[in-house]
């Protein structure tokens, strides 16, 4: 009989295959400076959207579609290079955060102007940021109520093991709905393809965005309890009076 664990990692490897091919070239690329991948990936996702901004045929979805994709890829690459090299560091994570939602904020926008979308343009890009100052402002609260050295700028992964069951769940079905690889699915079918995906997407960022808060809450009023100021340690440590 197979057991659940074997199922449930067999479907998590099925669905974030990106992730995990990323990951396995990530240990050969550690001659690299973290912030040499980051950038690469910004290139990359430039271009892309470059192709798909002038052209408007169903090649110049696809192409820039693949490249954007490509971006995503490699932006798994450097935070694993960081670490596993010891130059992780706050700067560098803000770097990489910065460059991963600049570059959706800009396929937001190009997609709607490319479609002459003007609500997706708004909707999109104004959802993009939003999650954004979210996670933002959930990592640096942590890393100030946990005293951490560097700040956790994309918390979810200090979030997501710490929640009920059916949380977890949620966030798995979220994550595999926000994988980049839809992009280039969505773009066999041209521009309107990418114009689904992106509204798609957009809802996607949203639920996202609500359960991040939900979990933040839960973490830090049911979960992980501040940590006791140096006072408050030195007086629980005194004797009481008799």
């Amino acid at each position: 009989m197979t057991s659940g664990m074997p199922r449930t990692m067999t479907r998590d490897r099925l669905f974030n295959w990106d992730r995990d091919t990323a990951l396995a070239v990530a240990p050969r690329l550690t001659w690299l400076h973290p912030n040499w991948i980051t950038t690469a990936s910004l290139i990359l996702a430039l271009v892309g959207l470059a192709i798909i901004w002038h052209g408007m045929d169903w090649g110049s979805a696809v192409a820039g579609a693949g490249l954007i994709f490509a971006s995503r890829w490699v932006d798994w690459i450097d935070g694993h290079v960081a670490r596993a090299t010891s130059r992780a560091t706050n700067l560098g994570g803000l770097y990489d955060i910065a460059v991963g939602y600049v570059t959706m904020v800009l396929v937001m926008v190009v997609i709607g102007l490319r479609q002459n979308d003007l609500a997706l343009v708004w909707a999109g890009a104004g959802a993009a940021v939003l999650l954004r100052l979210m996670l933002m402002g959930v990592g640096w609260g942590l890393a100030k109520r946990q005293r951490l050295g560097v700040v956790p700028w994309n918390p979810q992964k200090f979030l997501t093991p710490r929640q009920r069951p059916v949380m977890r769940r949620v966030k798995w079905g979220l994550d595999v709905c926000r994988n980049d690889y839809w992009i280039v699915l969505f773009a066999l079918a041209g521009g309107a393809g990418l114009q689904v995906w992106a509204w798609a997407y957009t809802g996607v960022v949203v639920a996202l965005t609500i359960w991040v808060a939900a979990a933040a809450a839960r973490y830090v009023r049911r979960v992980h309890p501040a940590a006791p100021t140096q006072k408050v340690r030195g007086l629980q440590s005194e004797p009481g009076p008799c």
